[in-house]
């Protein structure tokens, strides 16, 4: 087992990829932890009540109005908490949120990571 490994952990892919004999894929060290921060984002807040309620973002609160400059700032406030709550996390560098002309919004973050690792991640929110 790699350091990284032990610091950040494994866990199945969320993708649903499977291996040549039809297992789940595992997903260990930063990309996990990658892994781990998207879907936390990706999940509203209190979604799993019987298993957290705390897991999760707020970024949905600032969804589904008109994309507008205090929309945007206010995902950017849920994004930055939502990153800051996870142990993985021991910085944020970056965080971009842009909004497509289909109204697509992209977030683009640089994160730096407990062991000192730096990476850029991105993914779309509806």
């Amino acid at each position: 087992m790699e350091a990284d490994d032990k610091i950040f952990g494994c866990d199945y892919s969320s993708t649903g990829q499977v291996s040549e004999t039809g297992d789940i894929l595992l997903v260990c060290g930063i990309d996990n932890a990658i892994q781990s921060i998207i879907n936390q984002i990706l999940t509203e807040k209190g979604f799993y009540p019987s298993i957290d309620t705390e897991y999760g973002s707020e970024i949905y609160e600032s969804l589904g109005e008109d994309i507008e400059e205090l929309n945007l700032d206010a995902l950017k406030v849920y994004l930055t908490n939502a990153l800051l709550e996870n142990e993985r996390v021991a910085g944020i560098n970056r965080l971009d949120v842009l909004v497509t002309v289909t109204k697509t919004i992209n977030v683009i973050l640089e994160v730096l990571f407990v062991n000192g690792t730096e990476e850029t991640m991105s993914f779309e929110i509806i």
